[in-house]
């Protein structure tokens, strides 16, 4: 395995080299009312509805934020709304189509240019008393920004990675490998060993047809999902590639059927193979490594992506942003509500690395002395990834929420047998170039 350095001054890397996520003011009442103040006014009851995805510990965490939030301000109501991942975009673009989005709400980086474009996001320089973004440091925020205004406040700096549970690894009589020389084939090998020794209903591998993992793959390539201009990179062989590694994952035995895969998605973080304990290794958000640690009460770490001699494929990403709705009839205590989740003393710590590292550098320094051998792990890998310094990541333009959903669909197709991969490298460039217009 690769050697993790040790990582004091990650809040200073991080900030530096973010063109996705970053902090905010330290101070527990930034722009926010006093105790005794409730809304924007003062006198007047205010309900703010908050949705967002995530797992049980996430809910349980923001439950006690926004507790802590409604004591400081008796005069504002927050309406909580968690939702499964799989389930949150399709429920959101209802409700914004509909005029009925949240005041509050959780987004990803690459969807923050179509949302801003309709006008379903606030500008957040109009509500700068309530949440102050002035010591942020330079290409902080870019990750949440579109059309030089900003519309997402990072919660934190994060990436992907190979989450591996080293108990299924020794169960299986199988060592890690060294994730600084394996390839991609040595990564269906190894999972194929896993399964082949494992119980059943263990497996080496999850199946991972996802933007994010199509993205690494072209990065290693020299390539991008996306053009500069707004167009699609030259990515049909990448998702090729991506395609077929995951069908023949899936007729080795060393990842779950398609059937099996596509629950997944559906399921809390917990209650997923991962979180269960019955894998060995899936690529995913690094800020989810402390959630299946706690589920499976197991050792894990994280490796890097396989390579085949390519560029580096993994960057720095925002982890996810809160935004406000640009149609929110309460656009400053929606701030408030941010700022207090991301930047108070009473608050923001609660989330430890669970959203990433922390943006607000007040905050990481508050908890990092604190950090437990798993947080530290996250943080180690993190600071590795930023010092391999692969290229900048093209901002998702446009029309690009619809890359997933084209993954998903197309890369069912080829696991059920239904689509060769290499049509359906064609078949993705095509219908995205559709999309992007």
């Amino acid at each position: 395995m690769s050697s993790r350095t040790t990582v004091v001054g990650i809040a200073a890397a991080s900030l530096v080299l973010l063109a996705a996520c970053s902090g905010g003011s330290s101070d527990a009442g930034s722009g926010d009312a006093g105790p005794d103040d409730g809304g924007d006014a003062g006198t007047e009851a205010v309900e703010l509805r908050f949705a967002w995805w995530g797992s049980e510990q996430l809910d349980a965490i923001k439950d006690e934020q926004i507790t802590l939030f409604e004591e400081a301000h008796p005069g504002i109501t927050v309406v909580q709304e968690p939702s499964e991942y799989a389930a949150y975009y399709d429920k959101l673009a209802t409700q914004v189509a509909g005029g009925n989005g949240p005041d509050v709400l959780q987004i990803t980086y690459n969807v923050i240019a179509e949302y801003a474009e309709r006008g379903a996001l606030l500008d957040l320089a109009t509500v700068e008393e309530q949440l102050d973004l002035s010591d942020y440091a330079e290409g902080s925020l870019d990750g949440g920004t579109y059309g030089g205004k900003v519309y997402g406040v990072p919660t934190g700096l994060g990436s992907r990675g190979i989450l591996a549970n080293t108990r299924v690894f020794e169960e299986a009589g199988v060592p890690l490998p060294d994730d600084t020389t394996w390839t991609w084939e040595d990564y269906v090998e190894i999972a194929t060993q896993i399964s082949d020794a494992a119980p059943d209903g263990t497996y080496g591998v999850t199946l991972n047809n996802t933007e994010q993992l199509l993205n690494t793959i072209a990065r290693q390539n020299g390539d991008n999902v996306y053009t500069e201009d707004g167009g699609v990179g030259d990515v049909a062989d990448d998702a090729s590639f991506m395609f077929d590694l995951n069908a023949r994952l899936i007729e080795s035995g060393a990842a779950p059927d398609a059937s099996l895969s596509a629950e997944q998605d559906a399921l809390a973080l917990e209650a997923r193979l991962m979180g269960t304990g019955n894998v060995a290794m899936s690529f995913e958000p690094i800020n989810f490594l402390p959630i299946y640690a706690e589920s499976t009460g197991d050792e894990l770490v994280i490796l890097d992506v396989p390579n085949d001699g390519g560029e580096p494929g993994l960057w720095a990403q925002p982890t996810v942003l809160y935004s406000a709705s640009g149609t929110s009839e309460h656009p400053e205590e929606a701030a408030m509500l941010i700022d207090w989740l991301l930047n108070s003393e009473e608050a923001a710590p609660l989330n430890k690395l669970t959203l990433g590292i922390p943006a607000n550098p007040d905050v990481l320094a508050a908890i990092q002395p604190e950090f437990t051998p798993v947080e530290q792990e996250q943080s180690d890998f993190l600071d590795t990834i930023l010092a391999q310094e692969g290229a900048p990541n093209v901002q998702t333009p446009v029309g690009g929420s619809a890359t997933q959903e084209i993954i998903g669909r197309l890369g069912t197709e080829v696991s059920f047998g239904r689509l060769s991969a290499d049509d359906a490298g064609e078949q993705f460039v095509s219908e995205l170039e559709t999309e992007l217009g």
